[in-house]
């Protein structure tokens, strides 16, 4: 087993695949989760379970967060049974979200005043590289911090990319998150524009799948489109929220984002359609009924 010890809160898709590996990779882990059966599910995976953030953090040596928005972030180390009210001095804090850089910040001035470092390293990758290992690291902070850190990210991901200061990484992901959105709707309704004018769904994505026109999310997640396979690997409601932090960075900064304005209303039109919880492809579903038409396929071979 490795020496250093972590506390890792937020066990859902993401946190839960990255805590289980790091415990079959031979770390104690102890972890927290607001959803006991997420705890449980932790649990059986060897992670050692804890009654509340300041317990996860308790005696860690690196504390990790995959947390939904904002919000949770600010709550999970700055609340009242926080991480920083455990802590111990010369801990490392690393925030694994997708957040403002703003809200990190905060934290990191909150957690300087008691002598922990911190680290924003927003990931890119779904739940299957979590579990494998196999994630992107957008890593943001001081170099010495990162290297402290390096072997257990290295043990979560393949690449790790170190931005520059704190709050750098989550300008990336943001940046990063747009692009993805984006395509993803555009590729959602070039596909049924194909499909209403009467090419083969599957034989459509297969040249596609060649032709200039593709992208890493277009070959990733169109196969579960052809299948009508709609679980979400990110969900409607994540999207949402990325596009939200995108578009008031953009107003904090006096950036137009009129394309990324036009994308961001086809998911909000998604989540009133009642697919919130659904697939950020399910947005596919809007243009199908529109259009009247579904874009079927063969089954993916793997996932």
């Amino acid at each position: 087993m490795t020496t250093e010890r972590i506390g890792f809160i937020g066990l859902g898709a993401m946190g839960g695949a990255m805590a289980g590996h790091l415990v079959r990779s031979g770390y104690a882990v102890t972890g927290f989760d607001v959803s006991a059966e997420r705890g449980e599910a932790a649990g059986r995976a060897g992670v050692t379970r804890a009654g509340s953030a300041a317990e996860a953090a308790q005696g860690a040596d690196v504390v990790m967060s995959s947390l939904p928005h904002p919000a949770a972030v600010r709550a999970t180390y700055l609340g009242p049974d926080g991480v920083l009210s455990r802590a111990r001095a010369g801990a490392v804090l690393v925030d694994l979200s997708t957040i403002d850089p703003d809200t990190w910040k905060d934290v990191a001035g909150a957690a300087a005043a008691q002598g922990l470092q911190c680290l924003d390293a927003p990931v890119s990758g779904g739940p299957a590289e979590a579990a494998t290992g196999a994630l992107v690291f957008l890593v943001g902070g001081d170099g010495p911090v990162l290297e402290r850190c390096r072997p257990i990210l290295a043990t979560l991901g393949t690449e790790i990319h170190h931005v520059g200061p704190l709050g750098s990484a989550q300008v990336v992901k943001i940046v990063n998150n747009v692009m993805s959105m984006g395509n993803v709707a555009v590729a959602a309704e070039a596909m049924v524009l194909g499909v209403k004018a009467g090419v083969d769904p599957q034989r459509l994505f297969d040249i596609l799948s060649t032709s200039g026109g593709r992208s890493h999310h277009f070959l990733k997640r169109f196969p579960n489109v052809l299948a009508g396979d709609f679980a979400p690997r990110f969900s409607i409601a994540l999207s949402r929220k990325d596009l939200g932090l995108a578009a008031r960075m953009a107003e904090s900064l006096g950036v137009p984002m009129l394309t990324t304005s036009v994308v961001r209303q086809v998911y909000e039109v998604a989540a009133a359609a009642g697919l919130d919880g659904q697939d950020m492809a399910a947005v596919t579903a809007l243009f199908e009924r529109w259009a009247g038409v579904e874009v079927r396929g063969k089954p993916p071979a793997s996932r």
